[in-house]
């Protein structure tokens, strides 16, 4: 798929009290140069998964789910990435990718740790 000199109109609603329209350039596109319509999508995307070695079935869901966890457990804020993969609620967006890494429960006791000036790891 090559690099898009194109581009499109949407909605821009990054500022739910000011949402405009604007252009913006594809990523990708078809040989063409047109926009990729979603019935499309699986013609492009199942030799992609194939040809990178990802589990057969890996789908744009998955990605999604990717997208938000390295967000998440990379320090962006809640409410931040929330806003950047959808409507829900900062709490569902929790309770949905926490579980993907179950370590991550002992953070908050080593963050307590360092701010009380804990030399020795906390205990359990």
């Amino acid at each position: 798929m090559p690099c898009a000199a194109t581009g499109v109109e949407l909605d821009d609603e990054t500022d739910a009290r000011r949402p405009t329209r604007r252009r913006a350039a594809l990523v990708f596109t078809r040989e063409d140069g047109r926009q990729i319509h979603r019935a499309d999508w699986s013609y492009i995307w199942r030799p992609a998964v194939e040809k990178v070695g990802l589990p057969k079935g890996f789908g744009l869901r998955d990605l999604w789910h990717y997208f938000a966890t390295v967000l998440i457990f990379g320090g962006a804020n809640v409410k931040t990435v929330q806003l950047a993969i959808g409507p829900t609620t900062p709490t569902i967006t929790l309770n949905t990718y926490v579980g993907y890494r179950p370590d991550a429960v002992d953070q908050p006791r080593s963050l307590v740790g360092r701010a009380l000036g804990c030399t020795r790891p906390v205990p359990e």
